[in-house]
């Protein structure tokens, strides 16, 4: 799996723990090194997604996005499951990864 992918994971995962919460002040300075870390045009996509899902980066499940379950294009399915690259779905705008399942 790539950094950004394992990034924007990471990012999703801490996103939902400090909805659910108050953050303190070293949650926000672990939110802004996985962001800092990560191209600006993937943080602005992320924070827009964020937005309007409450999950903005899913797993392919079955060759489908998990996250609206319309089913990727062959090539970009097969680009996620060889390199590890983020891919966005056509269908939700969502980021979309492979974890090996």
């Amino acid at each position: 799996m790539k950094f950004e992918t394992a990034r924007l994971i990471q990012l999703q995962m801490l996103d939902a723990e400090l909805g659910q919460k108050a953050p303190s002040p070293a949650e926000l300075e672990r939110r802004v090194k996985i962001v800092q870390a990560m191209p600006l045009e993937i943080v602005s996509r992320y924070e827009r997604l964020k937005n309007r899902y409450q999950r903005p980066v899913a797993r392919l499940v079955g060759g489908a996005c998990e996250g609206c379950r319309v089913r990727l294009a062959a090539s970009a399915a097969s680009r996620l499951r060889t390199d590890g690259s983020v891919q966005i779905c056509d269908h939700c705008g969502r980021f979309v990864y492979f974890d090996g399942e």
